[in-house]
């Protein structure tokens, strides 16, 4: 078969991803191409694989060469391809293609005659998919367009969404650069210049998987760096050759978007890395027009003129800044002529020319935010929010006066003034995330009366768009008014009468009011037979002939008479059989993709005349489920958050009833499938940390009930959305309403919990619990959301506050009288230290640093939470401190302060000042290390092994205590039998069941944001159960920096005991530790019981991440496991395993156990108290 399409894949150890790229490509609804497998050399599984494909089918074509670079791999796989095929493009390996997106584009070029097509970008990662920053333009299809008169195309620079003619390709003898990184960009503009025409498809046509770790992630590498610059000023060069007009745009685009990454990481970047880019850019930027730097924003002008400068360290001092604040703060220095100022952290402020830092009109924003709209018992609609002027104080009634007004969208003469009230909203500045502006009185209070709305005595369809005016600091400013974000632009209706409502809605991201005519209204329905029946008002003159439904997957299509009893009413009889007849819409996405959870027919009326128009229905309108055969779908009718007839064969669960009990807890009940849930659970997910609480449900004739109990530290601060799943498939979720954990198995996600329009009409509702504010809200049109605030006093919460307390209210504590207590960051070798002064009957005060209601406090002790003012104030006053890692970097020791720093194990892997040359070294952090040291009275070394390496690494140069490490007292005392039989009660293990603590560390590459990791699921549980499930208990305990779900995990084999207060306590009942580079193994070894070291990527971590202080392979005291196989088969075959590695093991323990006995709690009390 001739080939139309050559796909070029190349590979480099990707097995992870490999199959599902070729599996896309191999589903195209375009079926006449060849796929070219270009292997590069890999050395894990992908080339099994890949051979696999071209062995099942003969459209896949596998080439192996020797390791040369992405861009050699494809410059390959252009040569392999049939040079008669009419058309090119190029996959990643670890992507994902839309079944159809080839056909689309090839469809596109065949229809034009353009030399190649594009299309739009989703960015897909484990959490799911977002549309790709630099493709958010791309909003319309363009056909035949061109890169000099759509000047959007400057930011479509990668090859793997295009589909090019190959004679197009073949005419200019397209290369891409070997041995280079970021190769796409010299060879994409240039196309795009060469190029005829293309066409632009806004609908997307590729999935780009964005790795951590991979080589366009690696912020800090000096080879990226270098090449992307290099890559930039190639097409530069060649714009000044061919299209001189346009280098000065394209110019612009590289200092505001391409170098920004790089930019930004400076901070972290290593003297070579700030070197590099140092050098680049300012090359960069002399070859490049004066000009280019005016157009940007303040902020980059500001920093493209140190780079110019060479003034690096004030470049880093104003990032970092940026990194506590954002992007947009700055100072305002002026009163007519403003002009922005950025602090120095030592004083003062960056010096720049007055005119680099001047102010446009455009710098100094108005943001306007609404916060909460709701319809009032008098029928006005009330809408609070927020505006300020960005970087202008609003503290006084005269900096933000405001006046809200609503413009006719059909008519420019048509104002209404609505009335408006100034509030104080310190949301408004907690939300601002900055540090130098307080916005405490820009809020605002709106009341509209719709009845102001009319226009010659009566409702007229079409918008109103509603803007405020800003008043104050010597200016009037005007903008739109918008949501808090994308997620939470909610409409609001409200029935007007006569086939009239207003409805509260956004277009294109700003608050707009519509009033809307509808032809006819849902209000019920029934089941008659094997028929269900609509039926409604119709307030208007025009009657329907038919209710047309439409599938858009099937394109099926069915028409069903309308029927007019009288009375302006009217029914339609829909046969449930039609539209279950159809197949369920397949899920053609990528498996992290959210699936759809129901077929979803659009409703429209049939008019007379043959038009078509949308149908309302009922805020109240109950969802009905009907059906007409055994399965799992029902037939559903409701309304959707904007009032329009929502018709869907699901089996999705509804809420129709939310509300709050006096005692705090919240009832959550609605319809459910009757199918399908034998025994159901609600859970709610953290959209930030991905981690579960579930709740039991009760289930009864059709309908579910659960209740949570959100306080008490069940719920941490953030958003939790509501979903229902059969029970026992939440991965060791905890439990809000049971009173007990509910460990069971991440089978699947669950289903979205659905409001009734008419319940989330009635959102938010607030509720404080346990000294914690809890909201019931709504985001994505209908889904259900519990948001739990913060635990910090309102005028302890957000930076700017938080900046004022350290600034302030720190110093300030610092001047008054130590106090005769001891503070404790939480850990194992503090809560240690704390018993054995309390069981000495030492006369101190005990004060416990607790975050977010999630730390347990010790009897005799009182919590202080973290960045509140008690917490400020006891850093500067309590005479003793402990803990076992680094304090906050404004603390400073006081004369008559100690500090006891236990740290939090011996080191294996390598920290602090050792990871210098490594790529993932935060060389910010690497530069206050020193500042932080100092901070210490005294380092408890765990061991003797450790010493040299902490103070190293930590690059301490003060009094070093080989006391042994506290935490490990419990494993030599007399009572350890009695706590062990404690724990193993309060975490209900039989005693029959072999105990199995599997404790992974983080992975510095998997870091979802500063200092916090993504858990990697890299044990099967499912597997493990199968062969271990009956004689085995599996403890899972996270690492504190890490969060997220177990997949696979299965009560009540698999517990997950990452909130226990005690790792050590936990160690003392297991019977064998699986880890894999944890510091547990140190202290485990002290029990003489197995390891089993779940090394699955060892080389990985050892020559890229971080690498150890002692010879791993030939240290480990146990055997190292490359899966859950080995790992299973080694926990079946302990006995003989621990034989094999009992040398090893002695030899372990005599070098790194030789200072703990028991007493090194008392030690280190001993010294804290001198």
């Amino acid at each position: 078969m001739q080939p139309r399409l050559s796909v070029v894949v190349p590979i480099y150890n990707v097995e992870e991803f490999l199959e599902e790229c070729l599996e896309s490509i191999a589903g195209q609804t375009m079926a006449d191409l060849e796929a070219v497998l270009v292997d590069d050399g890999s050395t894990d599984g992908s080339p099994r694989i890949a051979r696999e494909f071209a062995a099942k089918d003969p459209r896949f074509v596998y080439v192996r060469q020797p390791n040369a670079g992405l861009s050699a791999a494809r410059n390959t796989g252009v040569r392999h391809a049939t040079p008669t095929a009419e058309y090119l493009t190029f996959v990643d390996s670890d992507d994902v293609v839309p079944h159809d997106a080839y056909a689309r584009m090839t469809e596109s070029l065949d229809s034009t005659g353009s030399d190649f097509a594009s299309g739009n970008v989703w960015r897909l990662n484990e959490r799911g998919r977002q549309q790709a920053w630099q493709y958010k333009w791309l909003t319309e299809p363009r056909s035949r367009t061109h890169i000099s008169r759509d000047l959007d195309l400057l930011s479509d620079r990668v090859a793997w969404n295009k589909v090019f003619r190959r004679a197009f390709w073949d005419r200019h003898g397209f290369t891409f650069p070997e041995g280079k990184l970021y190769e796409d960009t010299p060879v994409m503009i240039p196309a795009h210049f060469l190029a005829g025409s293309v066409d632009v498809l806004s609908d997307h046509v590729y999935y780009w998987r964005v790795r951590e770790g991979s080589i366009t992630r690696r912020r800090t590498d000096v080879k990226g760096v270098r090449d992307r610059i290099a890559a930039c000023a190639h097409v530069s060069a060649f714009l000044a050759e061919h299209a001189p007009e346009m280098r000065g745009t394209y110019d612009t685009s590289c200092l505001r978007d391409d170098f920004v990454y790089f930019l930004e990481g400076l901070p972290m970047g290593g003297p070579e890395y700030r070197a590099a880019f140092m050098k680049g850019a300012a090359a960069f930027l002399r070859r490049a027009d004066p000009g280019v730097v005016a157009g940007l924003p303040v902020s980059l002008r500001v920093k493209w003129h140190l780079v110019r400068e060479g003034r690096t360290a004030d470049l880093i001092d104003l990032l970092t800044f940026e990194q506590h604040n954002n992007k947009n703060a700055f100072q305002v220095r002026g009163v007519v002529r403003r002009s922005a100022a950025y602090p120095r952290s030592s004083g003062g402020h960056i010096r720049v020319p007055q005119e680099l830092a001047r102010l446009g009109r455009g710098e100094l924003p108005v943001i306007a935010r609404v916060r909460e709209a709701s319809w009032s018992s008098d029928g006005l609609l009330r809408i609070s929010g927020y505006a300020y002027v960005r970087n202008m104080e609003a503290t006084r009634p005269g900096h933000s006066v405001k006046a809200a007004i609503l413009k006719s969208a059909h008519s420019r003469a048509q104002l209404r003034r609505v009335p408006t009230r100034t509030v104080a909203a310190p949301q408004a500045t907690e939300n601002s995330r900055q540090q130098l502006h307080c916005y405490d009185l820009s809020g605002f209070e709106l009341t509209v009366d719709p009845e102001r709305l009319k226009t010659g005595g009566r409702w007229r369809p079409g918008n109103w768009l509603l803007g405020v005016v800003v008043a104050g600091h010597g200016s009037v400013r005007r903008a739109a008014v918008r949501p808090l974000d994308g997620s939470a632009a909610q409409s609001v209706v409200r029935e007007l009468g006569d086939g009239l409502r207003l409805v509260l809605g956004f277009s294109k991201g700003r608050l707009v009011l519509k009033i809307q005519e509808y032809v006819a209204r849902v209000d019920a329905h029934h089941r008659d037979g094997d028929e269900m029946v609509l039926s409604g008002h119709l307030p208007s003159h025009l009657l329907p002939t038919a209710l047309r439904l439409t599938h858009k997957h099937s394109s099926a299509e069915f028409d069903y008479p309308v029927a007019l009893p009288g009375d302006d009413r009217f029914d339609v009889r829909v046969r449930l059989a039609d539209l279950e007849d159809i197949a369920p819409t397949p899920h053609l996405a990528p498996k992290e993709v959210e699936p759809p959870h129901g077929d979803r027919w659009q409703a429209n009326l049939v008019l007379p005349d043959g038009k078509l128009k949308s149908l309302a229905a009922a805020l109240d309108l109950p969802p009905g489920r009907y059906a007409s055969r055994a399965g799992d779908r029902e037939l559903c009718a409701s309304a959707n958050d904007q009032g329009q007839l929502v018709v869907e064969l699901t089996r999705q669960p509804i809420a129709d009833r939310v509300a709050w009990s006096v005692d705090g807890t919240l009832t959550v009940e609605g319809t459910v499938s009757g199918a399908g849930w034998d025994t159901a659970e609600l859970v709610l997910r953290h959209s930030g940390r991905d981690e579960e609480v579930t709740v039991p449900v009760e289930r009864s004739a059709g309908r579910f009930r659960a209740v949570v109990a959100p306080g008490g530290g069940a719920l941490r601060e953030g958003r939790w959305y509501a979903f229902l799943r059969e029970a026992g498939g939440a991965g060791g979720a905890a439990s809000a309403g049971s009173g007990t954990a509910a460990h069971g198995s991440h089978g699947e996600d669950g289903m979205p919990v659905r409001l009734l329009a008419s319940v989330s009409a009635g959102f938010p509702l607030h509720q404080t619990v346990d000294g914690r504010e809890f909201t019931v809200d709504r985001r994505f049109g209908d889904r259900l959301l519990l948001e739990a605030g913060s635990v910090l006093a309102r005028g302890e919460r957000g930076a700017y506050r938080q900046h004022r307390l350290r600034t302030a209210h720190y110093p300030r504590q610092r001047t008054q009288q130590l106090r005769d207590a001891v503070l404790y960051f939480d850990g194992d070798s503090p809560r240690a230290v704390h018993e054995e002064l309390v069981r000495r009957g030492v006369d101190v005060e005990h004060l416990w640093v607790t975050q977010d209601q999630q730390t347990r406090v010790p009897a005799g002790a009182r919590g202080v939470e973290e960045h509140s003012a008690a917490w400020y104030e006891a850093l500067a006053r309590c005479r003793r401190i402990v803990t076992a890692g680094h304090l906050p970097d404004f603390f400073e020791r006081r004369d008559g302060q100690t500090v006891v720093q236990t740290w939090n194990g011996a080191p294996l892997k390598r920290i602090g000042t050792d990871l210098t040359d490594t790529l993932y070294a935060d060389h910010g952090h690497l530069d206050v290390l020193p500042k932080l040291s100092r901070q210490w009275d005294v380092l408890v070394s765990p061991n003797r092994f450790s010493t040299p390496h902490l103070g190293r690494a930590l690059a301490y140069e003060g009094e070093v205590m080989e006391a042994g490490s506290p935490r490990n007292d419990v494993f030599f005392s007399d009572d350890r039998d009695k706590v062990a039989e404690r724990v193993r009660h309060e975490l209900g293990i039989a005693p029959d069941k072999r105990v199995v603590l599997y404790a992974p560390t983080f992975r510095d590459h998997l870091a979802y944001s500063p200092g916090r990791f993504r858990y990697e699921p890299a044990l099967d549980f499912a597997a493990a159960q199968d062969v271990l499930g009956d004689d085995h208990v599996l403890l899972v305990r996270k690492h504190p920096l890490t969060a997220g779900r177990l997949p696979g995990a299965r009560a009540p084999f698999v517990r997950d005991v990452s909130s226990h207060p005690r790792t050590a306590e936990l160690l003392l009942i297991s019977d064998v530790l699986v880890t894999d580079y944890s510091s547990l193994m140190f202290d485990f070894a002290h029990t003489g019981r197995p390891m089993l070291f779940h090394a699955y990527d060892l080389e990985h971590y050892r020559d890229t991440v971080r690498g150890f202080y002692l010879d791993f392979e030939t240290s480990a005291p146990g055997p190292l496991l490359a899966s859950t196989g080995e790992v299973v088969e080694a926990l079946r075959d302990l006995d003989s395993l621990t034989a094999r590695h009992a040398e090893a093991y002695a030899a372990f323990r005599e070098a790194y156990c030789d200072l703990d006995d028991g007493r090194a709690s008392a030690r280190v009390a001993e010294r804290l108290m001198r």
